[in-house]
Order: C-alpha cells, then sequence, then structure tokens
C-alpha cells in the first residue's frame, strides 16, 4: 500500500492562474523560465535578509542606513522623535511598502489582490523564520497592513513586542 502526503507550499499554487504573463506550466516551471541565477539569489536575500541589532534595537539591515557612530547618532535621533518607544523606533525603521519591492519591475499584476496577499505571506513566513532562528528568546512581530508609519498601500515592518 502506497502512502502518498502532500505537505502544501506557503503559497498557493493556483496564484499562477492569476499571472499576467505565464512563462511556463506551473509555478515552479515558471520560475525557471524568468529567473536568472542573479534574481534568485537576490530574492533569497529579501526573504533571508543582514538583520542588526544596535543597542537593543533589531532592524533589517538595508532599512537603517547608517553604521558605527553614525548608527548611534542615528539612534539617538530617533529616540527623540519616538520619545523612545521602541516599537515605533523599529516600526518605523523596519516599514516599507511591498510595492517598494518591485520599484524597477512594475507589472499589472500588483493590481492583483491574490497575488499581493500570496507575497505578503511569502515575507511574513521568512522573515519570521529569521528573526526565530536569530533571536529565539525575543517576542518579534511580522506585521502587513496598509499604511504602516506612513507607508503607502499594503506595507510590512518588524518590531519586538515587550
Amino acid at each position: 500500500m502506497m502512502k502518498y502526503k502532500l505537505n502544501k507550499s506557503v503559497i498557493d499554487n493556483q496564484v499562477f492562474e492569476e499571472f499576467e504573463e505565464q512563462k511556463g506550466v506551473t509555478l515552479f516551471n515558471h520560475s525557471a523560465n524568468c529567473c536568472s541565477i542573479d534574481d534568485f539569489l537576490a530574492i533569497a536575500y529579501t526573504l533571508c535578509p543582514d538583520i542588526i541589532e544596535i543597542n537593543g534595537y533589531i532592524f533589517i539591515a538595508d532599512l537603517f542606513d547608517a553604521e558605527g557612530e553614525a548608527a548611534l547618532e542615528r539612534i539617538r535621533r530617533l529616540e527623540e522623535q519616538f520619545n523612545g518607544d521602541k516599537i515605533k523606533i523599529e516600526q518605523w525603521v523596519n516599514s516599507r511598502s511591498l510595492g517598494d519591492f518591485f520599484i524597477g519591475s512594475y507589472t499589472r499584476s500588483m493590481k492583483n489582490d491574490k497575488i499581493m496577499d500570496e507575497f505578503a505571506k511569502v515575507l511574513v513566513y521568512f522573515w519570521d523564520k529569521r528573526v526565530k532562528e536569530l533571536f529565539p528568546d525575543k517576542n518579534i512581530i511580522i506585521e502587513i497592513r496598509d499604511g504602516i508609519m506612513g507607508e503607502l498601500g499594503l506595507s510590512i515592518t518588524m518590531y519586538e513586542q515587550m
């Protein structure tokens, strides 16, 4: 007797039917037909980014634009701006509109709520795995909602819930 169990992906593979242009017969096949190895590596980095911790604050490194003494000064200014509210500081730095992930690659698919919702689920899944791996004792929240910290449209942020 054969045992068969399909463990579903994080992505609903039916989202492929929503694509503006299908470049293959399946979602898996589509990726082989439209992404170079450079694209795959950049996507993997985005899903599992560098994360920095500065004086107890946790940031996506690419969204925090300072190092060394400049980083400490930036933290000081953020603490003034947000009255020392750690959650707001982390939300501010780590917020990004989902549309900003595609600044140079806009397609009509970005107007498709099903596709954008699947993309949001993927980011939450991988960023959550990443921070749980790095900070298993911290309660770090990955949040998706409209207009986080002034971002346009559906946005993502990350912060530590105390």
